[in-house]
């Protein structure tokens, strides 16, 4: 369950990340360069972007970069994406605030090119697609968008959460439904309601100690990238990660949180 549900709120924020697997070139004219990386790049396709899924080509069109993303559909149902078109627009401008160098240098390079960004997200029939864009110029505001690292990290954070919850309510288990994300002052908390007739909720509080243990060894053990990557945004944003687990009956409530400090653990053993 928790795999599922960081992959689910990172999965695209990946992808848009992505971008820093291309180095860019330092001769040659701007045009000439943007084709040679991106040549360079679709050679290593497809990329693995663990349980999210592939990109499987990224090729320059003469007027856009276009990536082509085959989604894990137990992840991400293509159909609420195309129904949300400004939402994933958004998405995709808010998580190029203040960019890594190298993902700026590429975008600089696209922008002096007149290039736009094109994202195709494909389910596993090809004809079950829907695309995202940004124009050269879209992608040269948001770069000359003046934000602080602190408010940019915050905006990336509120944008993984207003996309995954498109994908909720989900079934984490034959007992818990996941209704939705919220995020609090200090934590980043997944709603999860426990069918009663199932489940005793008393039984996670009573085993407070080991439910957390498990959690904290099995994510400990995940390499998958969009795990990895939620986490690190958590830990950039000083958020926990909380799982709230409410009874459907009683309303009990109890909270497993996972604190900063340990999340920051996960990572830096890595």
């Amino acid at each position: 369950m928790v795999q599922s549900l960081l992959r689910k709120s990172a999965g695209l924020m990946l992808l848009l990340c992505s971008l820093s697997l291309l180095t860019v070139l330092t001769s040659g004219c701007q045009e000439a360069k943007l084709k040679a990386v991106i040549k360079i790049a679709n050679k290593q396709c497809p990329l693995d972007m663990g349980e999210a899924g592939k990109i499987t080509s990224i090729v320059y069109d003469g007027e856009n970069v276009v990536y082509s993303f085959h989604v894990n559909e137990k992840i991400t149902d293509i159909k609420i994406l195309r129904n949300n078109p400004e939402s994933m627009k958004l998405s995709m401008e808010t998580m190029f605030r203040n960019p890594a160098p190298d993902v700026k240098k590429m975008l600089d390079l696209m922008v002096e090119c007149n290039a736009g960004l094109q994202m195709i997200f494909i389910g596993q029939d090809p004809e079950n697609k829907t695309t995202c864009e940004l124009t050269a110029a879209e992608i040269k505001k948001v770069l000359n968008t003046d934000t602080d690292v602190a408010e940019s990290n915050r905006a990336k954070l509120e944008s993984q959460i207003k996309m995954a919850n498109l994908q909720f309510p989900m079934k984490a288990s034959e007992d818990i439904t996941i209704e939705k994300m919220e995020l609090s002052d200090e934590s980043v908390i997944y709603i999860c309601r426990v069918d009663e007739n199932l489940s005793d909720i008393g039984l996670i509080k009573e085993n407070a100690a080991t439910v957390k243990q498990n959690i904290i060894s099995e994510l400990s053990k995940q390499t998958d990238p969009a795990t990895r990557l939620f986490i690190q945004t958590c830990i950039n944003c000083n958020k926990n990660i909380a799982y709230r687990y409410i009874g459907n009956k009683s309303g009990v409530q109890y909270d497993m949180i996972i604190t900063t400090p340990e999340l920051n653990e996960m990572i830096t053993k890595k």
